[in-house]
């Protein structure tokens, strides 16, 4: 199946043990306002200093805030504006969001499809996240819910890189099976990976241990976060948003749901909801 006449799992594997991988980089602003937002003692001037240091940030952010779904009646001119609007944590909730868009921009590359689908993953993950969380009485959880859901697939990007470092270098085929491309993707090294991903960019722990086990045979109820995204990606499976689909996912079944004490009507919900994620992806 590769140029190389090794099969491709291994290939990948050999590639991650033998050598520095080329990881996506985050955007360091978006980083240091995560950090930020955990003092108790950040002013608004501060975070507004911090994204006008990177203008291309700033000028995404303010396109963002002014898109359909958060707009108000006044145009936010400023990021000021957008903070005053929106509040300190929706405003570094989409710095985030602008700079995980930025590495799923397929840049006309080979696995483009793959990326268009993963970032509609990631988006709706997350915009269902933050609303379960405060649906669910959770509402000191949701701002932390909405990126967990954005980053808990991070591995699958980080395949794709590998996978392109690849291609770059001859040793697989511009034509990989797209059953085979999905199947490597959902294979737990995109969970290895983006825990590794998510140590490299210093997150909180709590990101990361939602990326290691959401896929995990069972989750400690307790793990409120880890919960929430699993039902999630249930619910994103069950709808075909992302690289797989099974219509046959009884999300009031799941442990998830019982967990949470969701029932049909919300889980219904949460079902439009997604299909709205996927929707405004596109207007990100």
């Amino acid at each position: 199946m590769t140029t190389s006449d090794k099969p491709l799992q291994e290939l990948i594997v050999e590639t991650i043990a033998t050598r520095d991988v080329r990881l996506p980089v985050f955007n360091p602003v978006a980083l240091r306002l995560q950090k930020a937002l955990h003092r108790e003692d950040v002013k608004l001037a501060q975070i507004e200093a911090m994204i006008v240091e990177d203008q291309t940030l700033a000028s995404q952010i303010l396109r963002v805030a002014n898109a359909a779904f958060y707009r108000g009646l006044q145009p936010a001119s400023t990021i000021r504006k957008a903070i005053i609007r929106l509040g300190l944590q929706q405003v570094v909730n989409l710095a985030m969001v602008v700079a995980q868009q930025q590495l799923y921009d397929p840049g006309g590359g080979l696995f483009t499809q793959y990326l268009q689908k993963l970032w509609q993953h990631a988006f709706a993950s997350a915009m269902a996240c933050k609303w379960l969380a405060e649906r669910c009485g959770y509402r000191s959880e949701a701002d932390a819910a909405f990126l967990a859901g954005l980053l808990h697939n991070i591995g699958q990007l980080a395949l794709l890189k590998i996978l392109e470092d690849l291609y770059a270098e001859g040793l697989i085929p511009a034509d990989l099976p797209e059953s085979l491309v999905s199947e490597i993707l959902a294979s737990d090294m995109h969970t290895q990976q983006g825990y590794a991903l998510l140590e490299k960019w210093n997150l909180p722990d709590e990101y990361r241990v939602v990326v290691r086990d959401h896929h995990q045979a069972t989750c400690d109820p307790g793990n409120i976060l880890l919960v929430i995204v699993r039902l999630v990606d249930q619910a994103c499976e069950k709808n075909g948003i992302g690289l797989s689909a099974d219509p046959e996912i009884a999300l009031a079944a799941t442990s998830e749901a019982q967990t949470l004490g969701l029932g049909d009507i919300p889980l219904a919900e949460l079902e439009i909801l997604l299909e709205d994620g996927v929707a405004m992806a596109s207007q990100v």
